[in-house]
């Protein structure tokens, strides 16, 4: 059985399990019943595409409509993307490995303008031209959306449309249309007219930049009936249900939890901040509704975390009781509950306390300026006072750490500014007492602000990378205090962010450039490329001052053409309040700014109402604890999963099932879940031994009937019996692989290994150098029809089955790392 050049791939990468799919929520269609095809792309990797909230809020609208294949796909990391390029193998989708560029719709989902590079290199891959006007009928349609599409004219050349806003209550009429153009053979510009006339949609043909002199100074539009884009509002958040039968990722993901919107929108006005603006007004779902919504997301999923969602959790109307009837229906099934995005305004007593119920290593708070006066120029209006009596009452309460986060380089910032971060730092530092040991208990991180299309802000300079240099380096000496630890984002990458952000259609050639010399996870610290990034400006004729200056209010800016509903004059009233540091208070209770955004009939601030009824609680569990033996089979694409990922899995399919699995006592207790062996990533086996301890009696027949059905791809239960008592599960003492070589097995080469009297392996680990005699460790090696069959002991060190087909045959590390290896057989000595 020879492997695929995918396969090959996979398993030449770190962490495989990202690209093989097979995931529990996973949604595979019959093709004979698909109509139009949509791969949904998030350009980074796996952990990370997994985390984000708008790809599962899709996921689950679209999926469940039987004439769509709706697939994801995600940044290959570079190591594949390497080999992908040396191959010439496109991106393929984790449901059906279908390679990215035969789907009929490409859609990204960009939270950030890091990803651009991903982007590009993404359709590259999968040869799609990169340019709107390269590609032809034969061609996917290219979208995107996504909070970085309130400006979207840095892709604009590389898209055929882009959502504005928020996608529920649009996605479903542009699939329609999609298929509709499919279907009737539409002509592309005809697709264009018809889609940007759905309201949140928009068709970069149809708007052409004009410039005079190299600056711009309108954004024209060709088609009259369109003269601009208005975001698309979801008015209410309760007529839409959250996600909540979401992808159990298969590799830890940055955010492991159930994500449940408790609410959209933030009206504290804080001016710098992109996402309070441009997801006006406050809309709030129903604590019912939460709640509900919340237990049926963890009955389905299996996950352990909770986490309410929102700008500014703790502004929440109903937080209170919301999160005391949570943590009391939880706490029983072990399930934690995270708020984050926690103001220190809006922290009482009573929901600290409810924070503290749940294990916590730190608390975070975002003051965001060292000083009063600063704050109040963002409209962060928080006084020192009020910092540090939270501080103290966290402290109180048994956290050992706070997190604080500044930016540097806001509007009328001053270098005494910046010395009051270190000083505020200290004075927080100062109310955890004495006695928690010699370590830091305030983490201060520090970042460059950025001034983004549709805030107060969006006229204001960004300070440049020397000036960012300068100003970091005193902020950073004013955190000398032994208490506090700072930490910083790298001020190049900022720069770039803020070219980006307030970017222009010229920039699309920037980053072709910027692509070819190999740019890729600007995101990434260590991935990131400055100098690169300014030769492309150079290159296409630009310079990053240009980008980098302030604005005048009358000139044109690139997004004048997207409405996100906020009036110019708002704006400009907030940017002379912020210069005479005034006050806006939050709208959401008080008098209406004007802001623009509201209608006062259908889009409006949606608090929601009190009341919330908890759910009856659990009856008691069994008082007797059972254990079962199964065996555990391991094969396909659950190989790829490492030891500990899939102990996770598999506790997680036993919550799915509803079988309540018997928990460990202490801090962090876990579900008693456990296996003979770890085996090797890679490696697949017929012959795992796996113990479950449940509460109470269980036919082991019936358990295994229960959880199959939802264990990720390539995990089975068998053979279930109950565990005799006493009965002891250790390590075998030998195993039996049989091993599947892509290459041929020379006969040769096995009679040399026999006849030496030693044959060395030598690994390298976390823990040093570690020499492996071959000799000493396979009992047994033989040639057998098909591959090659091998008994490996434990004397000296159990070898992979990959080390054993390099140093025995010759085989080079690409041919041994895609050979097959399946464990058929397992003996302890007393089983002789």
């Amino acid at each position: 059985m020879r492997p695929t050049e995918r396969e090959r791939l996979i398993c030449a990468v770190e962490k495989p399990a990202r690209y093989v799919g097979g995931e529990a929520g996973g949604v595979l269609k019959d093709p004979s019943n698909v109509r139009l095809s949509l791969a949904l792309v998030f350009p980074e990797v796996y952990e990370i595409a997994m985390s984000h909230l708008g790809l599962k809020v899709l996921y689950e609208s679209l999926a469940p409509r039987p004439e769509l294949a709706v697939e994801r796909v995600f940044a290959p990391w570079i190591d594949l993307m390497d080999l992908m390029d040396q191959r010439q193998v496109a991106p393929w989708s984790l449901e059906s490995g279908r390679p990215l560029g035969e789907f009929d719709v490409i859609g990204f989902s960009l939270p950030y303008e890091l990803t651009y590079t991903n982007l590009l290199h993404m359709l590259r891959l999968a040869g799609v031209p990169l340019r709107r006007e390269q590609r032809g009928p034969g061609h996917p349609l290219v979208i995107a959306g996504g909070p970085a599409m309130v400006n979207p004219e840095p892709l604009a050349d590389f898209l055929d449309l882009a959502v504005v806003g928020e996608a529920e209550e649009l996605i479903h009429p542009l699939m329609d249309l999609f298929l509709r153009a499919k279907e009737e053979g539409w002509e592309r510009a005809r697709l264009y007219q018809e889609a940007g006339r759905i309201g949140g949609v928009y068709a970069p043909a149809l708007f052409e930049p004009v410039y005079e002199g190299g600056r711009l100074v309108e954004i024209k539009a060709l088609d009259p009936q369109v003269p601009r884009v208005r975001r698309r509002i979801v008015a209410d958040l309760n007529a839409h249900q959250p996600p909540l039968n979401v992808v159990v990722p298969s590799v830890k993901p940055v955010h492991d939890r159930v994500g449940l919107e408790v609410s959209r929108g933030c009206t504290r006005g804080c001016r710098f901040c992109q996402a309070g603006y441009i997801y006006r007004p406050v809309r709030e779902r129903a604590p019912q509704a939460v709640l509900e919504a919340a237990l049926k997301a963890l009955e389905l999923t299996g996950l352990e975390e909770l986490a309410l969602l929102s700008l500014s959790t703790g502004d929440y109307s109903c937080v209170q009781d919301l999160a005391t009837a949570l943590m009391d229906a939880l706490a029983a099934r072990h399930v934690s509950l995270s708020l984050p995005s926690l103001r220190v305004d809006s922290l009482s007593d009573e929901l600290i306390a409810q924070i503290k119920r749940v294990r916590k290593t730190g608390f975070t708070l975002a003051p965001e300026a060292g000083s009063m006066r600063l704050r109040q120029v963002i409209n962060k209006d928080l006084s020192e006072e009020q910092i540090v009596d939270t501080a103290r009452r966290v402290f109180g309460l048994g956290w050992n750490l706070i997190k604080l986060y500044f930016m540097i380089g806001l509007p009328t910032e001053t270098d005494q500014d910046l010395a009051e971060i270190g000083r505020l730092c200290s004075a927080v530092a100062a109310q955890a007492g004495k006695g928690r040991g010699k370590g830091p208990v305030v983490h201060a991180g520090l970042g460059l602000m950025v001034p983004k299309p549709h805030t107060a802000f969006q006229w204001e300079a960004q300070i440049g990378l020397a000036e960012a240099r300068r100003r970091l380096s005193l902020a950073k000496a004013g955190l000398g205090d032994r208490r506090v630890k700072a930490k910083w984002n790298t001020p190049e990458q900022s720069i770039l962010e803020g070219v980006l952000s307030r970017g222009d259609r010229r920039l699309s050639q920037v980053l072709e450039l910027a692509m070819a010399a190999g740019c890729r996870f600007d995101g990434w610290s260590d991935q990131f490329n400055y100098q690169a990034w300014m030769q492309a400006l150079q290159g296409a004729g630009l310079c990053v001052e240009d980008y980098l200056r302030a604005r005048d209010p009358g000139e044109a800016l690139p997004w004048d053409h997207i409405d996100v509903g906020l009036s110019k004059d708002f704006l400009l009233a907030e940017r002379a309040r912020a210069q005479a540091q005034e006050p806006t208070k939050d709208c959401r209770a008080g008098r209406c700014h004007d802001c623009g955004v509201c209608d006062h009939k259908q889009i409006k601030p949606r608090l929601a109402p009190a009341g919330i009824t908890p759910p009856a609680p659990p009856p008691p569990p069994p008082p007797d604890r059972m254990a079962y033996r199964f065996r555990l089979e391991k094969t396909g694409p659950a190989r790829f999963l490492g030891h500990l990922e899939t102990m996770h899995h598999l506790g997680r399919a036993f919550r799915r099932a509803g079988v309540e699995l018997a928990h460990s006592q202490g801090f962090h207790p876990h579900a008693q879940i456990k296996s003979d062996s770890a085996l090797p990533l890679g490696v697949e086996s017929l012959v795992e031994v796996l113990e479950i301890t449940t509460l109470g009696a269980q036919r082991p027949e019936r358990l295994a009937e229960r959880v199959n059905p939802v264990l990720p791809a390539g995990l089975k239960l068998a053979d279930g019996r109950l565990a005799a008592p006493g009965e002891d599960l250790r390590e075998p003492d030998e195993v039996t692989y049989h091993l599947l070589s892509p290459a041929p097995l020379e006969p040769g080469r096995l009679e040399a290994f026999r006849q030496a009297p030693q044959v060395l392996v030598t690994r390298d680990t976390p823990k040093g150098r570690k020499v492996l005699d071959l000799k000493a460790t396979l009992k047994h090696v033989e040639l057998v029809e098909g591959g090659l069959k091998v008994v490996v002991g434990r004397d000296g060190g159990r070898p992979k089955p990959a080390e054993i087909l390099r140093a025995v045959f010759g085989l080079s590390q690409e041919e041994a790392q895609a050979a097959r290896a399946i464990k058929i057989g397992a003996r302890r000595l007393e089983e002789a």
